[in-house]
């Protein structure tokens, strides 16, 4: 026991994949998922939600400039990671990176085609879909 009758000695942090779940789950450490006191779990973004977090994550990095996707290229990348936060980061990172490297300063959906089948882990869509 990590604590004393006044206080706790050790405060610990976990942030993991959604696997971390599943390992918390086996009988040998049983005793350590019943001391986690706050849990949460971020789950996919919606369409609506995609804007918002992209535009979050832009100004953190300190832009501060118009929209850099446009409406269909939205569309596609939010398609393509099914809102999964993780793979929308890499996603729209290779999209800009393409669109900076072609002089551009908007990305559009061929940029994020591009990236979309640049990545193994995104959801293709049919062609026909392009």
């Amino acid at each position: 026991n990590l604590e004393t009758e006044k206080r706790k000695l050790l405060q610990i942090v976990l942030f993991g994949q959604p696997e971390l779940d599943v390992k918390l789950d086996q009988p040998s450490v049983r005793q350590l998922k019943q001391r986690i006191t706050f849990h949460y779990q971020l789950g996919r973004l919606r369409r609506d939600e995609l804007d918002l977090y992209i535009s979050h994550r832009l100004a953190i990095a300190g832009f501060n400039g118009g929209r850099l996707f446009t409406p269909q290229a939205m569309k596609h990348l939010h398609r393509a990671s099914s809102g999964v936060p993780r793979l929308v980061n890499i996603l729209a990172h290779k999209a800009l990176m393409l669109t900076y490297g072609e002089g551009k300063s908007q990305a559009h959906a061929r940029q994020v085609r591009a990236a979309i089948v640049d990545t193994p882990a995104a959801k293709q869509s049919p062609w026909w879909l392009f």
